[in-house]
């Protein structure tokens, strides 16, 4: 197993982490206009470059080179760690393979789609995985450091429901990033790679919105919507949970026993 070194950095970086997060969030969240209309998370996705995420993603870095911090995993992974990938390897080609099977859209929106995707994914996980937890894990023992990251990271998706209007849906985005964000921890540890993460990240995502964006999809959204529109039954929210239930269960296997303890001895 290889495992993340700490760095020998002072007493305020814990202070100084989230104090990144209030500004990444602001970029992230009042960037994409939330005190503007309603909006989808796809047409955000599909209608140009998400620059606010862009600019979050340029924050991050700032900040990073500011601090001198290096023991935030960018790095490449132990190549006998890669096969620990086997699931969400497999559940990403499936979220393809079905976005093919519905139709994919054209080719430009896709291609907005994968930059905005490895955008959010290497953003996302610089701010979490990388600069909150490398701060954490100083303050605190292992599983704590993972709980309170993997927390604030499905917490903070509750506040798309500024950008979407919808709250509902919002907690439920919330608790399937807290499944995934488990995962993508586990995957950071186990290969000591944040490069691995955000890639996963970046993967899951596209493929996700591939699905949400494919013709089938949106000829049935357009349906529904001549219909009257949708509604939220508790199936429709429970689904999106089971989807990515095995993530988190995935996400503790990796984590079992004495191998998260180990970061504690890094």
């Amino acid at each position: 197993m290889t495992d993340l070194a700490h760095s020998s950095g002072g007493g305020h970086r814990t202070g100084i982490a989230f104090g990144t997060l209030i500004a990444w969030v602001a970029v992230t969240v009042f960037g994409a206009g939330v005190l503007g209309e309603p909006v989808e998370l796809e047409d955000i996705a599909t209608q140009g470059i998400a620059w606010q995420i862009a600019l979050a993603g340029v924050l991050l870095v700032c900040v990073i080179v500011w601090r001198g911090w290096r023991d935030l995993g960018f790095r490449a992974p132990a190549p006998a760690t890669l096969k620990l990938l086997w699931l969400p390897a497999l559940i990403v080609l499936a979220m393809f393979g079905l976005a093919a099977a519905l139709g994919l859209p054209d080719p430009g929106v896709m291609l907005l789609v994968l930059v905005n995707t490895l955008l959010v994914g290497f953003s996302e996980e610089v701010m979490f995985r990388g600069v909150l937890f490398g701060a954490l894990r100083e303050r605190m023992r292992p599983w704590p450091a993972i709980l309170w990251t993997t927390g604030a990271f499905g917490l903070v998706h509750v506040l798309n429901g500024f950008l979407t209007g919808s709250f509902v849906l919002a907690v439920m985005q919330a608790l399937a990033a807290f499944c995934t964000g488990l995962m993508l921890m586990a995957i950071l540890l186990r290969t000591g790679s944040l490069w691995v993460a955000i890639l996963v990240h970046a993967l899951w995502d596209c493929a996700t919105f591939l699905v949400v964006v494919s013709a089938g999809a949106m000829r049935d959204l357009k349906e529904l919507q001549a219909a009257g529109g949708l509604e939220l039954t508790p199936g429709l929210l429970v689904l999106p949970l089971l989807i990515v239930l095995p993530n988190l269960i995935y996400g503790l296997w990796l984590l079992r026993g004495s191998r998260v303890e180990a970061v504690q001895r890094a």
